[in-house]
């Protein structure tokens, strides 16, 4: 199943944002970019799952926005093992 975003938070703009964790977020982008090939021109962006900011990269880049299935996860204290995205449906609230 693939995922999608309707608006994206760039790297960039998330460690502008968040200082305290621009260093961590950066890392855990050099280890995304390790995975996936001819990225050098690709947006990366930041969003939060389980509690945990990660690092994932588009496919796509119109709205809305595909996002490759690996995802890099990362908080203040270190950088977490890749890991797989999975999209769940759930009633709008």
């Amino acid at each position: 199943m693939k995922s999608y975003l309707d608006e994206i938070y760039t790297v960039s703009e998330f460690k502008r944002d968040n200082p305290a964790l621009a260093e961590q977020a950066e890392r855990a982008l050099e280890y995304l970019k390790g995975f996936c090939p001819n990225s050098a021109e690709s947006t990366f962006v930041v969003i939060e799952v389980e509690g945990y900011k990660c690092v994932a990269y588009l496919t796509d880049e119109f709205a809305p926005y595909e996002m490759a299935e690996m995802i890099a996860p990362f908080d203040k204290e270190r950088i977490y093992p890749l890991q797989g995205l999975v999209t769940e449906y759930a009633f709008k609230r």
